[in-house]
């Protein structure tokens, strides 16, 4: 794979920084915003590192794993505020407040028994930070399936910007997850395959993102409270009620 065509994700993300700012989506959603930006100056530090590669190799080894913490802990603080931000009036409800650390218990114990079912190559905190990166697809995957299932109970309109956020998220979670479990299957045999399947799924994640933020959306969160009538519906019950007598 070229390296031209290995950072063509880096490229719309910085088209995605660039809409993130024009619609000031950073005042909505400034987690994911701070995911973006962090990811293009991580893309921009991991090329630095590959062109000097040659020269010290433990450069970009460094680079790599450094950044790759960093996506696991904004990833997870994006799927919080996807969960704060779509849930609205609801987070009051103490049953609520549990559904995150219900879901991060979850991708942390399957990512564990993963990793206790398929032994890692890696050692120390390379090992940490690979078992974090699949805990964090796991939640990932969970709170895109769960807003899929809440978004027609609770009367929501799909194209907002947290949904946009978990969409993108899910559909290149599930497809890692997947890739990832043949790469360990198959080995080396596998891994031309997996970088391009890595390649595309993010970049369509991207193009996701760009899709939903190209337009500017008012939020819209749902109600734990029930509306008041507006004077007309009082009147339709007035009239009702002297039909009735």
């Amino acid at each position: 794979m070229s390296l031209l065509l290995r950072y063509i994700p880096l490229g719309l993300l910085a088209l995605l920084l660039w809409v993130l700012i024009r619609r000031r989506a950073y005042t909505a959603c400034p987690w994911f915003f701070a995911y973006v930006a962090f990811g293009v100056v991580a893309g921009m530090a991991r090329l630095a590192a590959r062109l000097s590669i040659m020269r010290n190799p433990v450069i970009y080894t460094g680079t790599y794993w450094i950044t790759e913490a960093g996506y696991d802990l904004l990833g997870m603080l994006v799927m919080y505020e996807v969960l704060r931000v779509a849930l609205g009036n609801l987070t009051r409800a103490w049953w609520a407040r549990l559904i995150f650390p219900a879901v991060l218990v979850a991708g942390i114990g399957m990512s564990i028994t993963r990793a206790n079912v398929v032994p890692s190559r890696l050692s120390g905190i390379e090992f940490y930070i690979a078992v974090g990166e699949i805990a964090v697809r796991f939640v990932q995957v969970f709170v895109f399936a769960g807003l899929v299932t809440l978004v027609p109970l609770l009367g929501l309109k799909w194209r907002q910007y947290p949904f946009g956020v978990a969409t993108g998220f899910g559909l290149y979670a599930t497809v890692m997850l997947l890739t990832t479990t043949k790469f360990s299957d198959f080995g080396t045999r596998f891994k031309l395959l997996w970088g391009w399947t890595s390649l595309v799924a993010y970049s369509v994640a991207v193009l996701i993102w760009i899709w939903f933020f190209s337009v500017p959306q008012k939020a819209q969160t749902p109600s734990s409270e029930l509306s008041a009538p507006s004077p007309g519906d009082l009147k339709q019950y007035k009239d009702a009620l002297r039909r009735m007598r």
